[in-house]
């Protein structure tokens, strides 16, 4: 028992000690680097010699692009590479030693800051990871962060818009002349991209800027990195334009029910509502601005109008339909406008040719029975006998009275009726207006 214990422990101690030796050169090589190293100070050895970081970044995920805030957060993998003069040793004398791993705030890092940070951390690249060092003094930092930078939306074209989103980055302290940041390639890389539900990426090109300052004679060196995105529209067409534009039909549709019925404006009413609903939904997710209207609050506010004028259309047809008596004729140019010329166009020749007569039967009677000279005297003319004659006056007075009354009635019901062609002429005009607007608005707002 004692020798199978002590062969165990012996084979533990030959495995342990290799793992010890092997990593003794890494340990000391370490040690002697960081010994009197200043990460404060530029790792060069000559002043006037800057530093040349290679930038470079890698693409993960677009958290959220918000309108109202005009903020958007992404989750980016920066690569930073440059060379470090006092990180340097002869791999032949460190036991064959080529690389380190060092923890970032132990050694200088470039001060590289996100310029137009809208987030509590300022920025500023933290140490969350460490970085990796060769024997020629080549520092690889790969860094994860999350940011959140300004993007100003423009919502002109909304739901069709297309955003392009930039982030610049650069040092905060360091000229280019000190710390010279240069690209690895012209576009990010985005091999690791997590697609968005609601945005399409079109491209995330990156750009290297030198600007010149009234403060400092320096250049100052920084990357434009941009997020061009294209929204995807679909959900706000189901849900918003879809149910607006069977609103609208709707609306066309309203001018076939019957004037007479009371319904029509009940149910243009109901229309205008569901619109104004729906503009306020679209209000609400949008960023208040009054420099700019977007594309699907215009259709909205047009879409509205029309219903407002499909209201007002209904109220003069019914206006026109029920003119109360004491009527008076329709005017002679609204006769020709809308019972000659519009029922032609609208085909409504039917209507255009209906006629208001008086039958010349009665008219025929009264002059062949009875004839008024003088206003006094009235005769029968083949009725010899003129002892009647107060009876007859009698007859004849409530026979004109009847005929008058009759007459006036008849002349009140043809200019109600020709009142009632009018509103359906004009009612058939506005039923074509509204539907060529309605055309034209979904052509010109949504395309």
């Amino acid at each position: 028992m004692g020798k199978v214990t002590s062969l165990f422990l012996l084979t533990a101690l030959f495995v342990w000690i290799p793992g010890c030796v092997g990593q003794e050169p890494a340990v000391a090589l370490k040690a002697s680097l960081l010994a009197n190293y200043d990460k404060s100070l530029r790792p060069v050895k000559a002043a006037s010699t800057p530093v040349n970081v290679d930038f470079d970044i890698s693409l993960k995920q677009l958290i959220d692009l918000a309108e109202k805030e005009q903020a958007f957060r992404m989750n980016l993998w920066l690569r930073l590479y440059w060379d470090d003069e006092y990180l340097t040793w002869n791999a032949s004398d460190h036991g064959g030693v080529e690389s380190l791993t060092i923890q970032s705030a132990d050694v200088w890092r470039p001060d590289i800051f996100l310029y137009n940070n809208i987030a509590e951390t300022y920025g500023a690249l933290g140490t969350v990871t460490d970085l990796t060092v060769t024997s020629t003094g080549r520092v690889t930092y790969l860094l994860p962060a999350i940011f959140t930078s300004a993007c100003p939306v423009d919502i002109t074209r909304f739901p069709f818009d297309k955003q392009d989103c930039v982030l610049e980055f650069g040092s905060w302290i360091y000229p280019g002349d000190l710390v010279n940041i240069s690209l690895v390639k012209s576009s990010a890389d985005i091999t690791g991209y997590t697609n968005s539900e609601e945005w399409i990426l079109r491209g995330a090109p990156m750009e290297r800027k030198v600007a010149y300052y009234s403060c400092c004679p320096e250049p100052y060196v920084s990357i434009l990195f941009t997020l061009q995105l294209e929204r995807r529209s679909f959900f706000y067409i189901f849900n918003m334009v879809l149910p607006c534009i069977i609103l609208i039909v709707l609306n066309v549709f309203g001018f076939y029910i019957p004037p007479d019925s009371g319904e029509r404006l009940g149910f243009f009413m109901t229309i205008l509502l569901a619109l104004v609903v729906f503009l306020q939904v679209l209000s609400g997710s949008l960023p208040a601005t009054s420099t700019t209207t977007p594309q699907l609050g215009q259709f909205f506010a047009a879409t509205i109008w029309l219903v407002g004028i499909s209201c007002l259309a209904s109220i003069v047809v019914i206006r026109m339909s029920y003119n109360s008596p004491p009527s008076r004729p329709l005017p002679r140019w609204l006769r020709l406008l809308l019972l000659r010329y519009l029922a032609r166009l609208f085909c409504m020749n039917t209507i255009a040719e209906e006629k208001h007569v008086v039958h010349p039967v009665k008219e025929g009677v009264d002059n062949l029975v009875f004839m008024d000279h003088d206003g006094d005297t009235i005769q029968q003319k083949d009725t010899p006998n003129f002892a009647l004659d107060l009876s007859l006056r009698e007859i004849v007075r409530y026979c004109r009275e009847y005929s008058a009354q009759a007459r006036e009635k008849k002349e009140e019901e043809d200019d109600q009726d020709e009142w009632k062609m009018a509103a359906l002429v004009l009612d058939r005009a506005f039923l074509f207006l509204v539907g060529l607007a309605n055309i034209i608005v979904c052509v010109v707002l949504l395309r």
